[in-house]
């Protein structure tokens, strides 16, 4: 299995101190965001799976913390992930479903925000499906959207289990123990 990342889990596996976007069926950020990322990525490792992070969604997460050294580092530890560039075949996906939505009267696809904004969350998308992901993971709204426009099944921090170990922490017996 391939599965690809966005910035929103990028970020909270990178940053200790990144806030959770709020599920939406709550309005409230889930707990241990971190804990359910690593568990993914211990998950996807243990199965020898790949992790791919395109190129532009690894940007993102550099440009907003001053220790993007550390996290290209960090990344370097972890044998099961991968940075996807955008090469020949995600420009052509990317050509494919902006001709394909301007074909169908709105080059946005019923997503608002600034055009750069749109083609990047398209173009990150389009490097996953270049690479072959199976499945895409986003907090993003409009990430989302494209993710399942393309094809991907999307899952968000919400929909991640907390590892064993982590679930073991929280067990609270009420009596001291």
């Amino acid at each position: 299995m391939i599965a690809a990342i966005d910035n929103t889990f990028l970020t909270l596996l990178l940053n200790p101190k990144a806030e959770p976007r709020p599920n939406p069926a709550t309005g409230k950020p889930i707990d241990h965001c971190r804990e359910r990322v690593e568990g993914l990525i211990d998950e996807i490792s243990s199965q020898g799976d790949t992790l791919i992070i395109p190129c532009p969604a690894f940007a993102e997460a550099l440009c907003s913390d001053s220790a993007a050294e550390a996290y290209f580092e960090m990344l370097q530890d972890y044998g099961a992930i991968e940075l996807a560039p955008f090469n020949a075949r995600a420009a052509y996906e990317l050509g494919r479903t902006i001709r394909t939505a301007i074909a169908d009267g709105d080059k946005r696809s019923g997503e608002t925000g600034a055009w750069q904004h749109v083609k990047m969350d398209r173009q990150i998308v389009a490097i996953a499906v270049a690479h072959d992901a199976d499945i895409f993971y986003s907090d993003d709204t409009r990430q989302r959207n494209f993710a399942e426009m393309a094809g991907l099944r999307v899952k968000s921090t919400w929909d991640l289990p907390l590892s064993g170990k982590r679930a073991q922490a929280e067990i609270n017996f009420g009596d001291g123990n």
